[in-house]
């Protein structure tokens, strides 16, 4: 970037500022959602970072859905880099930041491809504003789903990777867009970078993609392999088709495209489905002008590469009702994507690069002042649109904690059931209480099952269980001591059992019964007594690969006890067993991680101007644009 660049690009920062002001500058505030955040990614993040306070590693979660792998969920973000801003500052000011980051960051991505690809500095800030400053991001921030406005913010990045020819970049990545949180926006950025190789022709471009994803997969060992070990466990293995193919876009959303309020909206109380259909299926709005300029050349030009990604992006996000579509989910692993309404990336990457095209075949011809007036008038109705959707309220209402309900159920070695009525079930995990319901993008299939015993009928959904029998038998085999409904906290029928007991009748109630000590969510204590012929020492925890059990120093093997725990069969006397969980191939991983890194950091000691010249090696393919890349001459 030359010294006017990064002046006019800081100039043009200013408009997220003003966006997401006052929450990036006040703690106490925060970006009105419509509930994500403090319902999920607020609890999950304070687990996860106080665990790292404490000096450990936090893999397992074990206060919602009776346990299920922490680490291995992505959007935990463990190990993606800008979370340490949670370890440092409050956590609610920390995911204000968040968003202002990815928001930037994505937008600085955009810019510099722009003018990589010889675009005027008023034509990159025309893309760069209809891209940052879309629905499709703004939403993300009302949804309050921080983890894709990060998946997003990484996706002009990769073309621009991809672009300068640089395997290693690109592998940094796709590696840190994995990290982030949100895998499905990288493999659909990865297949509309394969359908820019293929509409160049370029084998070379497939295989410097190929090769970039395989060393990203090295530098994000340490997520992908227990995410997918977890996927696979997981409800996404085997529910039904309509949760695959929820979010379906259908024509109506495509005016949208033109006018976003076409259809009603969440905030004027006139959109007549539930506020996350409208935030994923209505966001392709890149401003009027910039739709009208995207849409003339589409038309005059006939450009291939925006043409294949909206065809692309459209036919996959009908979803549900492309029976195409359905079909080719079926039982594959893309059948994990739920939400076919992101798809619609593609679309908007279209539009810009259709935009783009039209910019630069023009701005020559047109005087600077108009130039400088198109972006002026684009980033008005943009962010007029958008700062409707990112006002800030008091997060405190909605994360106070309740003193009786926490000297009641906080750190309790017994779980709690809270009623699925309350908004936010994952709230228990503030108070460290082990909840049977919970709220999560995947749980453990087991669940399911258990659920639908409990309640007498399916008690769970895509995102959520809906158990209400806190006083059943399988809710007492949970050990439920207490069910939390809107008014508050009352006790159940007396005879939950005991987290860790014998298996019998007395449920771990009588005399001389096992002793459980959770020293932390990943390792569990028992001392006992086996009685004469010996028996089987249940632990009411979720069963899953990576936990062991140890007595007396010696393994013993675990085995799945009433469909979803774990239990170890044990020889009369006493005993002290240790329960300890670490995902499966954890050291192996860590290390393969840990040197991939350092490989790539050093690899790139090797100046980056030496990567993006033309005369260095191999001539890049040509950009997005049409062009080969490099920067413009001036803007003369």
């Amino acid at each position: 970037m030359r010294n006017r660049d990064i002046i006019v690009f800081a100039l043009w920062c200013a408009v997220p500022l003003w966006l997401l002001f006052p929450s990036w500058a006040e703690p106490s505030s925060a970006l009105r959602n419509y509930g994500d955040l403090y319902a999920y990614h607020y609890p999950m993040r304070h687990l996860a970072t106080s665990s790292l306070q404490a000096g450990r590693m936090p893999f397992w979660n074990p206060y919602i859905f009776m346990g299920l792998p922490l680490s291995a969920n992505p959007q935990s973000v463990l190990f993606y880099p800008p979370t340490i801003l949670a370890g440092t500052w409050p956590l609610g000011l920390s995911i204000s930041w968040d968003y202002l980051f990815h928001l930037v960051w994505g937008a600085l991505g955009v810019f510099l491809l722009a003018r990589n690809n010889a675009l005027k500095r008023a034509c990159a800030l025309l893309v760069t504003t209809m891209y940052a400053l879309s629905p499709f991001l703004a939403y993300r921030i009302t949804e309050g789903i921080p983890t894709l406005l990060a998946g997003l913010a990484w996706v002009p990045w990769a073309w621009l990777a991809l672009q300068s020819g640089s395997r290693l970049l690109l592998a940094g990545v796709l590696a840190l867009q994995f990290l982030s949180g949100h895998q499905q926006f990288m493999v659909i950025n990865a297949l509309g970078l394969a359908a820019w190789a293929l509409v160049r022709g370029s084998p070379s471009l497939l295989g410097r993609l190929a090769l970039g994803g395989a060393a990203a997969a090295a530098l994000a060992a340490v997520q992908w392999a227990p995410t997918m070990e977890f996927l696979g466990h997981s409800v996404r293995k085997e529910w039904p088709a309509v949760f695959t193919t929820a979010y379906s876009v259908g024509v109506r959303e495509l005016s949208t495209w033109l006018l976003p309020g076409s259809l009603g909206t969440p905030l004027s109380g006139d959109w007549p489905d539930v506020p996350s259909v409208f935030f994923e299926t209505c966001g392709v709005y890149v401003g009027l002008a910039g739709a009208l300029l995207a849409l003339f050349w589409l038309v005059r030009r006939r450009p291939l590469l925006p043409w294949v990604l909206i065809l692309l992006g459209l036919f996959l996000a009908a979803g549900g009702r492309n029976p195409l579509y359905a079909l080719a989910m079926e039982g594959s692993p893309a059948g994990y994507l739920r939400t076919p309404a992101r798809y619609l990336l593609l679309c908007l990457l279209g539009l810009l690069f259709a935009a783009g095209g039209a910019a630069k075949a023009y701005s020559s011809r047109i005087p600077a002042w108009a130039r400088a007036l198109v972006v002026f008038v684009v980033v008005a109705d943009l962010g007029w649109w958008d700062r409707k959707f990112l006002g800030t309220e008091d997060a405190g209402p909605y994360l106070a904690g309740k003193q009786a309900v926490a000297e009641a159920i906080g750190g309790k070695p017994f779980r709690v059931l809270t009623d699925p009525a309350l908004a936010s079930p994952n709230k228990t995990m503030l108070y460290r209480a082990m909840n049977a319901n919970g709220y999560e993008a995947f749980y453990l299939r087991d669940f399911v099952r258990y659920a639908a015993r409990a309640e007498g009928g399916p008690a769970a959904d895509a995102s959520r269980g809906r158990i209400t029998a806190y006083d059943s038998p399988e809710m007492k085999r949970a050990g439920v001591a207490y069910y939390i409904d809107l008014a508050g906290v009352r006790k159940p029928s007396r005879g939950e059992c005991a987290l860790a007991r014998i298996a019998g009748d007395d449920c771990g109630r009588a005399d001389g019964s096992p002793q459980l000590t959770i020293e932390r969510p990943e390792r569990w204590r028992v001392r006992g007594a086996m009685p004469a012929g010996g028996g089987r020492l249940v632990l009411a925890q979720a069963f899953y690969p990576g936990w062991r059990a140890y007595v007396g120093g010696r393994r013993v093997e675990l085995a799945k006890w009433d469909g979803i725990f774990q239990s170890v069969s044990l020889p009369a006397g006493e005993f002290e067993l240790k329960a300890v969980f670490e995902p499966t191939l954890w050291p192996e991983l860590a290390f393969l991680a840990a040197t991939a890194w350092f490989a790539w950091m050093g690899a790139m000691v090797v100046p980056m101007t030496r990567r993006f010249a033309p005369n260095g090696g191999p001539p890049p393919p040509r950009g997005v644009w049409g062009l080969r890349p490099h920067p413009p001459a001036s803007d003369a």
